[in-house]
């Protein structure tokens, strides 16, 4: 692939970061940039990766392509490997290469895909290293680890940002060697570095300096030369001066090495059900342990239907297996993780187990419910909130490669959703063998009016609820610090703004209260009602704190649970509440969607260490 880079500048918050760069570079060669830190190497292959936006100019691929004008086809011929590691650390090296053969090949086979797996592998001298986690490796095998990632395919196009970062000199030498040898078998290579050492080994060399601009303290990026490197070298022999006294001199004083040389340049999830009714009076104590068994058992056939429909449909539908490729390796991470996975998988006994050690009045089970629904958020919310700060460097350079934003939200809702499945159901069925353990028979009893499928919905909706919160919070912020302190920002009013903390949970809903059924505060309104708290019908609080509530899942999902408990007839304040419930874990749902597609845009245009 050829390229054509034509007077490009960059201007970022009123700062001149790069100023008129222009240069060629043809096919199959090797290509440097070269320059001191902070004259904008790093900016210039943002732009040539599509992670970034030039203020002005163009660049042209193959003749007269412009690339923002036909990103799509210039993004099947580009392959970019960032300056910091973008490998999952937790897979293996082959498990990270076959994922991205997935993206970059999704019209091949499993054999195929799997041929280019290997090929990579050896091309790179890490056959031997593809079962080792990829935390394990050592620096310079996991450069060579990351791009090995972006060779299936055979790519016409290379860039790098800084790939000997970090490196001594020999495994420098080593990789730039490698790079070398793959732009010979047919790849066009760009290369920023700032180390001279290898500088032999390019083809072309482009060398950018810092200058200072009249008005502007700070310095910006202008192209210094542009010329094969024999020539670089010549011209610097001719100086008596060796690498290092090269690049001081260029921060002393560009003008030195100002050779004025000419720059070459041309033109419903559906919910899986329980099945839990229907046992035999034989059966009945068993009761339990089968509801575990059937747990174990969906997630079972689960993975075998994922099975097959690898092996069947996934390669005719590229949409179904970019998904289900994220799917699977988020499920791999998790399972990678065993202190997380003991964890995750035991908090639904032990909070449901001190949840009912603790609401033990026999005469309220409202706040034995509500808790357990406080939980299944906070589940949805601590398993959501750093999924997608955590791996947004990780989703951009997918999503260069090909990966459809839809398929990666829709397969990381699959992950959590089948998550929370089984969170949900061992802490469902863990209220119940609580109840029946501490022998609290009234509780029994109404638990029993709770029998079927409507518990375990309520706490699975609201799980959906926090997981949506969570991905929303993620996709907001920049760091997982941050999204882990905004948690208690969304927790607290499901808790506070509720039937329960106002004190008014058992009181009879035709009563005056700040928080009722929807449907119920819609119909029993007057205007000559007693407010609950004397005083309150003329304050605004009031409002506040009755609107407020209505955007919490605590409200609906209570007031459903409680409407069973006692069991009201009206059908129509049950349907009320469902719909509440739902428009509430969808609106929450399509927030998340619509910050995530406009912080996208902003990812692509800034730099993460």
């Amino acid at each position: 692939m050829d390229l054509q880079i034509e007077n490009i500048s960059v201007i970022r918050e009123r700062r001149q970061i790069l100023k008129d760069i222009s240069f060629t570079v043809g096919r199959h060669e090797f290509v440097g940039i070269l320059g001191p830190s902070g004259s904008g190497k790093s900016t210039l292959i943002e732009i040539l990766s599509l992670t970034g936006v030039p203020s002005s100019g163009r660049v042209l691929f193959d003749g007269n392509q412009d690339i923002v004008n036909a990103a799509e086809e210039y993004k099947k011929l580009l392959r970019y490997v960032p300056q910091h590691n973008t490998l999952y650390p937790m897979l293996t090296v082959r498990e990270n290469i076959w994922y991205a053969a997935r993206l970059l090949l999704p019209n091949s086979s499993v054999q195929e895909v799997s041929d280019h797996v290997n090929l990579s592998l050896r091309r790179v001298g890490l056959k031997e290293h593809q079962d080792k986690q990829v935390f394990k490796l050592s620096g310079g095998q996991q450069k060579r680890a990351g791009i090995a990632a972006v060779l299936p395919g055979n790519p016409r196009l290379l860039i790098l940002d800084e790939p000997s970062s970090g490196l001594d000199p020999a495994m420098e030498r080593k990789l730039m060697l490698l790079l070398k040898r793959i732009a010979e078998s047919g790849t066009t290579v760009i290369c920023s570095t700032h180390v001279m050492e290898n500088i032999r080994l390019f083809d072309k060399a482009v060398v950018i300096d810092k200058i200072k601009l009249v008005g502007q303290e700070a310095e910006c990026g202008k192209l210094l030369d542009f010329l094969p490197t024999e020539q670089l070298l010549q011209k610097m022999d001719e100086n008596n001066e060796d690498y290092a006294a090269f690049f001081e001199k260029l921060e002393a004083d560009p003008d030195i090495y100002y050779w004025n040389a000419k720059p070459e340049t041309s033109e419903s999830n559906n919910l899986i059900r329980f099945f839990f009714g229907g046992v035999g009076e034989v059966l009945y104590p068993l009761r339990h342990i089968l509801s575990l068994f059937f747990i174990f058992l969906s997630c079972f056939l689960f993975r075998v239907l994922c099975c097959l429909l690898d092996c069947v449909l996934l390669v005719r539908f590229p949409f179904v297996r970019q998904t289900f490729d994220v799917f699977e390796r988020h499920w791999r991470l998790f399972g990678r993780d065993r202190f997380l996975l003991i964890s995750t998988l035991c908090l639904p006994f032990i909070l449901g187990f001190l949840i009912v050690l603790s609401q033990q009045n026999e005469s309220n089970i409202y706040p034995l419910l509500f808790f357990a629904l406080i939980i299944s958020i906070w589940f949805g919310m601590n398993n959501s909130v750093r999924g997608v700060v955590s791996e947004r460097q990780w989703f951009i350079r997918e999503h260069l490669s090909g990966l459809n934003t839809n398929c990666f939200l829709l397969g990381k809702a699959l992950f959590y959703f089948l998550l929370g499945f089984i969170q949900i159901g061992f802490l469902w069925q863990t209220l119940r063998w609580s109840c029946s353990f501490f022998c609290l028979e009234t509780l029994n009893e109404k638990m029993f009016l709770l029998d079927g499928l409507l518990l375990p919905f309520v706490l699975f909706s609201c799980y959906v609820g926090g997981v949506g919160l969570g991905l929303f919070i993620s996709s907001l912020v920049s760091t997982e610090s941050v999204a882990i302190s905004l948690v208690p920002l969304f927790m607290m009013p499901q808790i506070l703004l509720s039937t329960v903390a106002a004190g008014n949970s058992v009181d009879s809903f035709d009563l005056p209260e700040r928080i009722r059924p929807i449907m119920i505060a819609k119909t029993n309104t007057t205007a000559d009602e007693e407010s609950f708290l004397p005083g309150w019908e003329d304050k605004p609080a009031t409002e506040i704190f009755r609107w407020a509530s209505f955007f919490c899942y605590s409200r609906p999902a209570l007031f459903l649970l409680e409407l069973k408990v006692r069991e009201h007839p009206d059908q129509t304040v049950r349907n009320g509440e469902q719909i509440h419930l739902l428009c509430l874990v969808v609106g929450t749902w399509t927030l998340f969607w619509l910050t995530f597609r406009f912080r996208r845009k902003q990812w692509q245009t800034q730099r993460y260490g």
